[in-house]
């Protein structure tokens, strides 16, 4: 079994050295030296025993990570690709900077706040927390936090968030369906209750249908059920011979990808019968058929951008700007057709 003295030996530096880098304690240690250490712990399967750690340091080497997501009946979040990214994005960055990463999901508001102030944690991540609960949170904890795609309700505190263009995707996706000949679309989003990025990209269709001198009413926002099944009821209502719609305009490719397989799996085509685009750009948007036509978001850059600015905050370094929005961009693909001009 590997020691911190047969590291130290390996590496040629002392054992107080290792330890640095084990603690996290970076500033006594050259960016060299720390990568030969940390390449030798990981040749030598080190793993340092954590209670130690927590008891020897006034700080746990624990960054907390808080996904709020609405349940799904049948699949984890982390299935969804787009989560997964941000995930394995933060927890790299935060292993790299020499702590560990404590996940929870949960769509309790409560339970949220209660664990922020619970767990004994260095620095807490909060994904897609509606806005009065970050309100709470932030008033209530000393802990470094920094939020992922939360929109808040209020301007008397600083938020460090890493967001994106959320409203601008929405625009894009929706001017470029129009531009196509779509003018009877649907929105299909998360319940629109929770406040976030679903309603900021609804906001952007309404403006360039509004461009256009068109509107788009409020109930094209239609909220997907939590079960697979009764989301593929939804979806064969759509894309029905009867229904208005030409275009589906999905906010996650994950919900996109979903319903093509489902429809072709029924025998309706995509794009001759019905349109969907998606938005995130994830994997699955490029493996079905037809590849889907979705709005790219850098999901791996926003967990990244996120932990930086944790780093910096627990270290008591400047950050720069505190609401960060990422720029998105529209990707054209094969599932949308153009409707010919009557």
């Amino acid at each position: 079994m590997s020691t911190i003295k047969i590291i130290a030996k390996k590496a040629g530096v002392s054992p107080t050295t290792v330890a640095n880098v084990l603690h996290g304690n970076f500033s006594k240690v050259s960016p060299a030296t720390r990568e030969k250490v940390q390449g030798i712990i990981q040749e030598e399967k080190y793993a340092p025993n954590m209670g130690a750690i927590i008891l020897a340091h006034s700080n746990s080497r624990i960054i907390g990570v808080i996904m709020f997501m609405e349940p799904r009946r049948d699949e984890t979040v982390l299935e969804d690709p787009f989560s997964s990214a941000i995930l394995g994005a933060m927890e790299r960055e935060i292993r790299d900077n020499g702590y560990f990463v404590m996940l929870h999901t949960t769509s309790d508001e409560n339970e949220v706040l209660r664990l922020s102030k619970a767990w004994k944690l260095d620095g807490l991540v909060l994904v897609w927390v509606p806005g009065d609960i970050c309100r709470v949170i932030s008033s209530s904890i000393d802990t470094p936090l920094v939020y992922i795609d939360c929109y808040f309700t209020d301007n008397k505190h600083i938020y460090h968030n890493i967001g994106l263009q959320d409203q601008r995707g929405g625009y894009e996706i929706t001017r470029y369906l129009l531009s196509m000949g779509h003018t009877s679309i649907a929105f299909l989003a998360n319940n629109p209750l929770f406040s976030g990025g679903d309603p900021a990209r609804f906001n952007g269709c309404q403006e360039a249908f509004r461009e256009q001198g068109l509107s788009l009413a409020k109930d094209r926002y239609i909220p997907l059920p939590k079960g697979r099944h009764e989301r593929e009821i939804l979806y064969s209502q759509l894309a029905d011979e009867g229904s208005p719609y030409t275009a589906l305009v999905f906010s996650a490719d994950y919900y996109a990808a979903e319903a093509i397989l489902f429809l072709q799996g029924t025998g309706i085509d995509v794009p001759s019968q019905v349109s969907v685009t998606g938005f995130d750009d994830n994997i699955f948007s490029r493996m079905i058929r037809p590849r889907l036509t979705t709005v790219h978001q850098d999901s791996s850059e926003k967990g990244r951008l996120a932990i930086s600015m944790l780093m910096k905050l627990i270290r008591k370094e400047p950050v720069g700007e505190a609401n960060v929005q990422l720029p998105i961009h529209l990707e054209i693909r094969d599932s949308v057709r153009r409707i010919p001009v009557s």
